[in-house]
């Protein structure tokens, strides 16, 4: 691992530990400190007033010690002096009333007058802080995203109203592409269109301007975040720039189109928030935002993120060593030292709040020495040769919100069921946008990806013809890119790669028996049972949706038997070229017949699945090496193939013996 840190809050503990913590710093094998996010009222305690002698300081204290520096703009949390004396620069919630000071990134992200307060510390930090040789990147702002809420200010309003104009030109045609016509919603002057007030209650889901405010959100907060980035590459053209994302997913930002002009995606990853697999489509997802760069994780506990489960000493070690085996290039440690007061209080440092190191400090310490030793040999690994990509949609996630049956539908968690599935089969996944290139996978997978371009169908065409397998499932290409569903048969612009077409679909989810009402929302689920021949799969069940398909010129692999769609397709295929298209008209199905579908794609495709392992052990190739780490609480056994040297651990005959949350590397 290349850098090795903590986030570091030299405004808070102040000068007279600055030399202990980079000496602590340095025997711990850390060379990176994250510093500055939330500084801003130590750096400009009055308007105008800047006091950067202390992080000057800071600084060359550090590169004495080896460590360099990844210097934040502070701007997620603007000082008193502005948000008291500007009240125009904090956002105002839906319900018209301004935010108070006292949280964080409630600043609004349009408003002139904090743009300008923010164009003004990036531009003295940057001319500051480029003399130092040890800060090497920067980090903007602190996990962009509407933190408190979005903001309804009435320069949010005008700035949606201009970016609509952009976007559909005349007020007809808005009307005519948002289909204002049901309800009486026409529009008749510009000033009547206002955002989305969000979707709480059946009667606020308009899912056009829902799915364009979202997509109004992001650009905003992306359009502040470029602005921030551009004064940093005048003034420090040399530094790396990155912000630190959230999320295996994180739905209210695009980050495709964040990190596009960025130079390395960042993810803040604390592993005891979700499963191990959720943590490694985390890992995965930031690996797939840069192709061909590796990620950092700018954030992760040096113990548990939640107070009251403490982890396994060598669990740190296991999170590090799986991170590195995915391509991440930074392990930064939030944080270094549990604060004494704040918001964030309990959240654990590496350092007890006493200051002293404690079993924290040394868990980190020992895994960071580790992979200090073993930099030289595994830096410069290619990365890991990725055979399937899924489809991540940013308009299917804020299109599914939008509307109201989307939490019924739980897009992200489909994406996170395919992912599961292969992660157990120790098979690497790409999670990609539907403009990326289609050429380097083997198998593509469309989880109910709402909206299909027309250049979308024809790479999906061209991709299955030279000899891909694409298996699509739910709601593929069954609206228009305003969220409405379009006026003929999906799925739009792909009914001929998959030789049928959807003329509509059921919801599964029964009202309608006598001892079920709607209100208050006694109801049953409805099962849809399939026959047919998948692999070794005879028979299935649809849950949550099916769809209402007409067979074309495809092959029918399973029909559904009884209720409304007795007999109907419910999973076709068609040959194209060399490849194969596969569609699954559900948007759940059981588990069974979803590890059919994995296992049929994989054979489709000539894809060997890795070593068979107990849950939670990964096996990772990177060009030469192979990793295998054990994310278990019991020691396991496993295949790791033959090999010529033992970098790490221990292995013989080709297999290793890990112990709970081991770690073996070999050279192949």
């Amino acid at each position: 691992m290349k850098y090795r840190g903590c986030a570091y809050y030299p405004e808070y503990w102040g000068r007279e530990r600055f030399e202990t913590d980079a000496r602590l710093m340095q025997e711990a094998g850390l060379n990176l400190a994250r510093i500055g996010e939330f500084a801003w009222c130590r750096m400009e305690p009055r308007e105008g007033e800047y006091t950067l002698d202390w992080l000057h300081e800071c600084a060359d204290v550090l590169s004495r010690h080896g460590v360099h520096v990844l210097m934040c703009t502070p701007t997620a949390t603007p000082p008193a002096w502005l948000t008291f004396g500007y009240r125009d620069a904090c956002l105002v919630r839906n319900n018209g009333v301004r935010v108070r000071h006292g949280s964080r990134r409630h600043y609004c992200p349009t408003s002139p007058t904090f743009r300008e307060f923010s164009r003004r510390i990036t531009t003295k930090l940057a001319q500051e802080m480029s003399r130092h040789a040890n800060v090497i990147a920067w980090q903007l702002d602190n996990e962009f995203g509407p933190e408190v809420t979005w903001c309804y200010c009435p320069n949010c309003q005008e700035r949606f109203r201009d970016w609509l104009k952009a976007r559909y030109g005349t007020l007809d045609e808005l009307n005519r592409r948002w289909g204002t016509g049901f309800w009486s919603m026409d529009y008749s002057d510009w000033s009547q269109v206002e955002l989305s007030q969000g979707t709480e209650g059946y009667f606020n889901y308009y899912p056009s301007r829902n799915l364009d405010s979202s997509r109004f959100g992001s650009d905003m907060m992306i359009e502040f975040a470029m602005e921030q980035m551009e004064i940093i590459r005048r003034h420090h053209p040399s530094a790396r720039i990155t912000t630190n994302g959230m999320g295996p997913i994180f739905p209210p930002l695009d980050y495709y189109k964040l990190f596009d002009r960025l130079d390395v995606a960042s993810d803040d990853l604390y592993f005891d928030t979700q499963t191990m697999d959720g943590d490694v489509l985390a890992m995965n997802v930031f690996r797939s935002i840069k192709p061909g760069r590796r990620y950092w994780i700018t954030e992760t506990g040096s113990g548990a993120l939640d107070n009251n489960r403490p982890p396994h000493p060598d669990q740190f070690r296991a999170w590090a060593w799986s991170s590195l085996a995915h391509g991440g290039e930074a392990h930064v440690v939030f944080r270094w030292r549990t604060c004494l007061s704040g918001q964030e209080q309990e959240l654990q440092g590496m350092l007890e709040h006493s200051g002293y190191p404690g079993k924290r400090y040394e868990a980190v310490k020992r895994c960071f020495l580790e992979l200090r030793e073993g930099q030289e040999e595994l830096e410069n690994l290619p990365l890991p040769e990725v055979p399937v990509a899924i489809v991540q949609d940013y308009d299917t996630i804020w299109g599914y919100a939008a509307s109201a049956m989307g939490p019924h539908v739980d897009y992200l968690g489909l994406i996170g069921r395919f992912h599961k599935m292969l992660y157990d089969r120790n098979v690497l996944v790409d999670v990609v946008p539907p403009g990326r290139q289609l050429s380097p996978y083997k198998i593509l997978i469309l989880p109910s990806t709402l909206m299909i371009s027309d250049a979308l169908g024809g790479r999906l065409t061209d991709f299955v013809r030279k000899g891909g397998v694409l298996l699509a499932m739910g709601q593929v290409g069954m609206r228009d890119d305003n969220d409405n569903y379009m006026p003929y048969p999906g799925p739009d612009h792909a009914q001929d790669l998959f030789g049928m077409e959807i003329i509509g679909g059921m919801y599964l989810k029964s009202h309608v028996m006598p001892d079920e009402t709607m209100w208050p929302g006694k109801t049953g689920d409805v099962v849809f049972p399939m026959k047919g021949r998948l692999g070794r799969a005879t028979r299935g069940q649809a849950t949550r949706w099916a769809a209402d398909m007409r067979l074309r010129d495809g092959e029918v692999l399973m029909r559904f038997s009884g209720d409304a769609y007795d007999g109907q397709p419910a999973i076709v295929q068609k040959t194209t070229g060399k490849g194969t298209a596969v569609f699954v008209g559900a948007l759940r199905v059981d588990s069974s017949l979803h590890h059919a579908l994995i296992d049929d794609a994989l054979d489709r495709a000539g894809i060997a699945r890795g070593p068979a392992t107990p849950e939670y052990v990964e096996i990772v190739r990177r060009g030469p090496v192979t990793f295998a780490v054990n994310h278990r609480a019991e020691p396991v056994e496993v295949e790791i193939g033959a090999h010529k040297e033992v970098l790490v651990g221990q292995a013989s005959n080709g297999r290793t013996r890990l112990p709970a949350y081991g770690v073996c590397v070999v050279r192949t």
